[in-house]
């Protein structure tokens, strides 16, 4: 559903103006802010919630989450950009095949070792995925694919798997019992929009 409306905004042909002349939605960039403005107000609510407090029992520094709050808004304002030049099932098979990145960022971050037969089980995934992914889909018009998209996707893929790194990176720094789900949700995306 969330990739379905990501799809909807970004290519709806609306009137064209102006300032607007192909008619589609223009600013990946509001896309992203709107989403990480409302993910602190529910991140906020739910430390509340649980903690009692917004902010008194962080242990991990504002700081620390900055490069995978870069990473997390880089990583889907490349997402919401590629969709003016990729279909969704190629986006979707893109997303399939992020594990062998993540596995070699865990590698590049934390010094992470995986085994001959773990890359090959992420290879033979991907695989899968991807075939599921296109033998599910109905036969769209390739020409909805630019270079240019592709690129973008790239970009969304390294920028993400950086991102799940960084974050197990504070987890093992500051321990999961300092730094829950929604303290990391509220880090990282109050840290994104200041």
């Amino acid at each position: 559903t969330w990739g379905y409306m990501q799809e909807l905004i970004m290519t709806t042909q609306f009137n064209p103006t102006d300032q607007v002349p192909s008619g589609k939605f223009p600013s990946a960039a509001f896309c992203v802010f709107s989403n990480r403005f409302l993910a602190v107000i529910v991140a906020a609510i739910a430390v509340k919630v649980k903690h009692g407090s917004v902010f008194h029992h962080n242990k991990a520094p504002l700081l620390a989450f900055t490069p995978c709050a870069l990473s997390n808004t880089m990583s889907s304002w490349s997402q919401y950009a590629s969709l003016k030049y990729v279909s969704f099932p190629i986006q979707t098979i893109f997303k399939s095949s992020k594990i062998i990145p993540v596995m070699l960022m865990g590698k590049f971050l934390k010094g992470a070792s995986y085994s001959v037969g773990q890359y090959a089980e992420a290879f033979l995934i991907t695989i899968g995925v991807a075939v599921f992914s296109v033998a599910s889909k109905s036969p769209t018009n390739s020409s909805d694919t630019e270079i240019v998209g592709l690129v973008f996707l790239l970009m969304y893929i390294s920028f993400d798997s950086f991102t799940s790194q960084w974050q197990d990176k504070i987890y093992q720094q500051y321990g999961k019992p300092n730094v829950d789900p929604y303290q990391m949700m509220l880090g990282v995306n109050t840290s994104a929009i200041c």
